[in-house]
């Protein structure tokens, strides 16, 4: 199987951000080029999960406000949906654009329940809830190329992403060097039966995202699960949710969560 390559404009930021004694508005420079990533800084950085209400309009502002490793997250989502997309066929472009509404579900989730409750980086959470399903994202952008009877067959590309996504993602993020622990959430964010010692990590955050994220979304996997299934599950137990969190998580924090979904699908 051959690989992607790290996309270009985020490696470009990604070495910016990773300088030690980079400004704002040296990044502001950098990114800026880019009208696209400006737009999406400035949505976030104005959402109602990080803005307390002051709006910022300028580059140097949104990245103050929101972070250098937020700033390189959003790059890599983008770039990513970009590179893929540009080679989806285009009957599969709705199925494309589900998944990636799902990813960024599944990111805000993880942003606000890593941030709330499990005490985890929310940077990471939300670059890794993006990620977690990297590899259905490839084997869609490949597939009419490499299997194109299998456009035809939704049944047949349903059971192919269902077996080869996480092994896919791992491996295309080990190949752009992420680390140990995102390669690990694409791994194992479907595994329900995970059993770690411990703490709860970055896998339980994204795992418990993705339920909730299909909850919003019937008929996608463990849509056969009901609350009291999920709280049964390591990972609900791990990060010590209960039903009464989960009422939160779905109550208590739906407009932080709308408004982070906002903001990346701008």
């Amino acid at each position: 199987m051959e690989l992607p390559a790290f996309p270009d404009v985020a490696l470009q930021i990604k070495n910016v951000l990773e300088d030690p004694d980079v400004s704002a508005s040296q990044v502001a420079t950098v990114v800026s080029a880019d009208p696209v990533f400006s737009a999406r800084l400035l949505n976030i950085a104005n959402s109602a999960a990080l803005s307390s209400g002051n709006t910022v309009s300028d580059i140097p502002s949104a990245i103050t406000r929101i972070g250098f490793k937020m700033a390189h997250n959003v790059a890599i989502s983008i770039a990513v949906n970009q590179i893929m997309n540009s080679s989806i066929d285009k009957s599969l472009q709705p199925r494309f654009q589900d998944l990636w509404r799902h990813s960024v579900n599944v990111a805000a989730y993880a942003y606000v329940i890593a941030r709330k409750i499990a005490k985890i980086n929310p940077d990471k959470a939300l670059l890794a809830g993006l990620m977690h399903d990297v590899g259905k994202i490839y084997i869609l952008s490949r597939v009419s190329e490499n299997h194109p009877e299998l456009v035809a067959d939704q049944s047949a590309l349903d059971a192919v992403l269902a077996d080869w996504h996480c092994g896919v993602g791992s491996a295309i993020l080990n190949n752009w060097d992420m680390d140990e622990e995102l390669c690990m959430v694409a791994d194992e964010h479907e595994t329900f039966n995970r059993d770690i010692l411990g703490k709860a990590d970055l896998t339980d955050v994204v795992l418990v995202a993705n339920l909730l994220a299909n909850d919003t979304n019937p008929g996608t996997e463990g849509d056969s699960l009901n609350d009291n299934d999920w709280l049964s599950l390591g990972s609900f137990q791990r990060l010590k949710i209960d039903s009464a969190t989960l009422t939160e998580i779905r109550e208590g924090f739906k407009e932080e969560i709308d408004s982070i979904i906002s903001a990346l699908a701008a």
